[in-house]
Order: structure tokens, then C-alpha cells, then sequence
């Protein structure tokens, strides 16, 4: 595992950090500075919301995809975690690795742990995904 500790923001003495923990696996399909995620540095905002558009907004009819639209798209919750993944994983690695893997029996040796831990130590756990969670968005 990889694990990488940075800080997002520090006022009053009160420090929140990023805390990532990467499988060797999936590092090779992140951004190279996927670490800036929710941080002032973080300039992905737009790539994001394009890829959420693409992927979701603009390819279904709300309409004709009423389910989809309610279970997904107008899930707070999901768009977060969608646009989560696409701060961390780079489209074109993770289209050329699609390309090159036509089966992976093992989608958990791809995984990726964020938690936010503040100066006090209080840990909290934001999302635990695998390359399943991943491949869903893309």
C-alpha cells in the first residue's frame, strides 16, 4: 500500500489532512497530482464536472432514464463520489488499461482509501473504493 498524508487546511491551529492509502495496482491509473484533492491547489473542478456531464448528465434522457436519474443522478451522495474518482483517476491511463486488461478477476487488488484526519487524530473515512466502484463511472 501507498500511503500519502498532506495538508488541506490549517486555521487556528486546527489542521485537516488528506490521507490517501493506494494499492500498487491502482496507482498506475491516478493523476500525478491526485493528492491535491481537496485542497486550494485542487484544479481538476472543470475536467470533473466534464467527465460527471459526459458520463451521466448528458447521455441520459430524464425522461426515458427516469431511474437512473433518481437513483444516480440526483443523488447527492453519488455525485460526490463519482466526481471523487475522477479527481483521482486519470481517463486516459484508465482507457488504455481497460484496453489492455479484458479481465480482472480480482478487482479489489485496485483500491483506494481516503480518509480526512484532523489535528486531533479523529480519522474519517470518506470512500473505500475498488476498480469496480471505478469502472461504474467511467
Amino acid at each position: 500500500m501507498i500511503e500519502y498524508i498532506s495538508e488541506v487546511s490549517n486555521e487556528d491551529n486546527y489542521r485537516k489532512y488528506n490521507h490517501f492509502l493506494i494499492t500498487e495496482n491502482l496507482n498506475e491509473l491516478l493523476h500525478k497530482d491526485y493528492y491535491l484533492y481537496n485542497t486550494k491547489d485542487f484544479n481538476k473542478a472543470n475536467l470533473v464536472e466534464e467527465l460527471y456531464n459526459k458520463n451521466f448528465v448528458n447521455k441520459y434522457d430524464n425522461v426515458e432514464h427516469k431511474q437512473i436519474f433518481d437513483l444516480y443522478i440526483n443523488n447527492d451522495k453519488f455525485k460526490e463520489k463519482a466526481q471523487f474518482i475522477y479527481s483521482m483517476i486519470d481517463y486516459d491511463k484508465f482507457k488504455a488499461f481497460v484496453e489492455n486488461n479484458d479481465n480482472i478477476t480480482n478487482p479489489e487488488e485496485y483500491t483506494i482509501i481516503y480518509n480526512i484526519v484532523d489535528s486531533d487524530g479523529v480519522k474519517v473515512t470518506m470512500y473505500q473504493l475498488s476498480l469496480t466502484d471505478i469502472a461504474f463511472v467511467f
